[in-house]
């Protein structure tokens, strides 16, 4: 009968979807600003920490260096891949480039387990060896990397799930503010027992809680590229949701994805009993679906096939 989209079908929805998408832009612009201040945090500390690192011989030191050292390539990245989600879309790229952002962060999480890679490598290389860990020094480092993760996080925080770049980097800065207690942690018995192989211990748990970080980032980014159900929507309830609207009698080829972060978007082909599209009160129920869609469950953008109740439709699968 006719395909519609929720940001076409009426002079309301228009008004609407304007305003998500400039309340969307307004929100990436600040998130930007942001990063941009947290870069500037890592950046500074991260060449304090490497040079700290070297000079007192601290692994676990060079290993939270590491993971700064993802923080910034990471907000980098980040700065960049979502000023290009702000271009528009184009005829070759009709949703423009706001999967960037997913890419970003998908190479983001793969730097981390590689970065992890080389922390486990340098800590077994390190076993059974006598290290001279200079633990004053190591102690001031770590506890003014401690400051700059927590300062980082802190600027960070409300913008932190705004994408999933965003939600990524927060998530670093608390894994990089955990790394440094953890170096505290070594650098204060080291000073205290001289039990030098508590810098490995300590290594080997930033190294896991920067594997436990980008494993999730990694697993959300992956869900995104292949197109798969949000995690806070829940399909089996938006299928019966739209069930129980009056006049809808069947619901298929219901898809729920994401286009970038905080972007879900739908679309269903929906046949109508025969009193609704014989009447041509289909213009009704796209209005009252739509509304549906967009206040429970926050989806925007939606998009509908309507079908008479004999519609003869295509059986073939994806």
């Amino acid at each position: 009968m006719t395909t519609s989209s929720n940001h076409n079908s009426n002079h309301t929805h228009d008004l609407g979807h304007s305003h998500d998408h400039s309340h969307v832009h307004s929100g990436r612009a600040l998130s930007r600003h942001r990063l941009r201040i947290a870069l500037a945090i890592n950046t500074v500390f991260l060449l304090f920490e490497v040079v700290g690192g070297l000079l007192t011989n601290s692994l676990a030191l060079l290993a939270d260096a590491g993971h700064m050292l993802t923080d910034v390539a990471a907000l980098l990245l980040a700065v960049f891949v979502s000023t290009l989600a702000e271009r528009p879309p184009t005829p070759k790229r009709t949703y423009g480039l706001l999967r960037a952002e997913v890419l970003g962060a998908l190479a983001n999480g793969a730097a981390l387990v590689i970065i992890v890679g080389l922390i486990l490598w340098e800590a077994w290389r390190r076993i059974g060896t006598h290290q001279d860990i200079h633990a004053t020094g190591m102690l001031v480092i770590a506890i003014l990397g401690l400051l700059a993760n927590a300062g980082s996080a802190w600027v960070l925080f409300g913008s932190r799930n705004v994408t999933v770049n965003l939600k990524g980097a927060f998530l670093h800065m608390i894994a990089d503010a955990l790394g440094s207690v953890g170096a505290i942690a070594a650098g204060v018995i080291i000073l205290l027992t001289g039990w030098t192989p508590v810098d490995l211990v300590a290594s080997l748990i930033i190294g896991l809680l920067i594997l436990w970080g980008s494993w999730g980032l990694i697993s959300e980014t992956v869900n995104i590229l292949l197109e798969a159900t949000p995690k806070n929507v829940d399909f089996h309830e938006v299928y019966d949701a739209l069930m129980e609207i009056d006049h809808i009698k069947d619901v298929h080829d219901l898809h729920i994805w994401t286009i970038s972060s905080g972007i879900p978007s739908l679309s269903a082909h929906i046949r109508l009993s025969p009193e609704c599209s014989d009447t041509n009160h289909w213009q009704d129920c796209l209005y009252t679906t739509q509304k549906m869609i967009r206040e429970r469950f926050g989806i925007v953008h939606s998009t509908f096939q309507f079908e008479p109740d004999d519609f003869k439709r295509d059986e073939r699968k994806i």
